[in-house]
């Protein structure tokens, strides 16, 4: 995949076939998007392409709302590549194109510049200066152009319509489960393996604590969990909490490994979350602590089992 910063310097691709948006999580609503942008590339032999913006304009224009990124840049970079876009381009979100006329837009970028041959985007997408730009525009504009112009509609499931913002709550709020459905995949964090207190290995289960920069983590809480450590990926159960039977007070991201053996220290991995199966508590002993992570690990093995 070919990647821009600058639509300048997007120059002698065949018939553009573009969709625009922040794509962020590349959720089964995304997905439909970027399988229509594809599919039509490969119609015209033309070559499918992405527009996205980096920082996130909400971040910009209303941070009270903006609850955070499902997953940082290089992330979304990657599965935009897999899902088979073939040039990605990421415009960075200034105040000069926020203040871009939506007829500007349409006239100097995507005619002028990319020179657009399809545009495909969501049902809701918007852009120019207060958002004053909208699908039925774009259909106008496109049609008096003789360029092709879809406008997708939204995915559904299960009544539940599928946006980022939908799952950014049901993670935070520790439905991972129903998340993985909206993503299409398990929610995932990654980061840096770091040092801890050590409790688990002196309690018979080792655990290794997670140090990331994601900026979404699921609700404090027990879930059932994998770790990737690079292609391969292990049974976990995962505690995110604070500790309080060892009165601790920060936040931690820990995960007993199961049927693991080795010092990952310092090593980067992925951690996938499956299902959240209980509360953080605060136990009389460390005893019955144990006990019940032989539990939570119980269910883990019952979960994939399932599978």
């Amino acid at each position: 995949m070919k990647f821009f910063h600058s639509v300048d310097d997007v120059k002698g691709f065949p018939e553009p076939v573009l969709t625009i948006g922040n794509y962020d999580g590349v959720h089964i609503g995304h997905q439909r998007i970027i399988n229509r942008v594809v599919e039509i590339a490969r119609s015209k032999a033309g070559t499918p392409m992405l527009m996205t913006f980096n920082p996130h304009p909400l971040s910009i224009l209303r941070p009270e709302r903006h609850l955070g990124l499902l997953m940082p840049f290089y992330i979304k970079k990657r599965f935009i590549e897999e899902y088979g876009i073939e040039v990605l381009i990421a415009m960075e979100f200034t105040d000069t194109l926020r203040r871009t006329p939506p007829e500007d837009f349409i006239n100097n970028i995507l005619i002028e510049k990319l020179g657009i041959s399809a545009l495909i985007v969501g049902y809701d997408f918007k852009f120019g200066i207060g958002g004053s730009g909208n699908t039925e525009m774009l259909k106008r504009e496109c049609s008096s152009r003789g360029i092709y112009f879809e406008a997708v509609d939204a995915v559904t499931l299960d009544g539940d319509k599928v946006g980022s913002n939908r799952i950014r709550r049901l993670i935070l709020e520790g439905d991972v489960h129903r998340a993985a459905q909206l993503l299409g995949r398990p929610y995932f964090i990654e980061g840096k393996v770091t040092g801890g207190e050590k409790r688990g290995r002196i309690m018979g289960f080792p655990t290794v604590n997670l140090d990331t920069s994601f900026e979404i983590i699921p609700r404090e809480g027990v879930y059932i969990s994998e770790v990737g450590i690079g292609s391969v990926r292990y049974t976990s159960v995962t505690n995110i909490g604070r500790n309080p039977t060892f009165d601790g007070k920060s936040l931690t991201i820990e995960t007993f490994i199961l049927d693991f053996t080795g010092d990952l220290y310092g090593t980067e991995i992925s951690l996938y979350f499956h299902e959240r199966i209980r509360d953080e508590k605060r136990f009389d002993s460390p005893e019955e602590l144990i006990k019940q992570i032989n539990r939570d690990v119980v269910l883990a093995k019952e979960f994939f089992s399932r599978l």
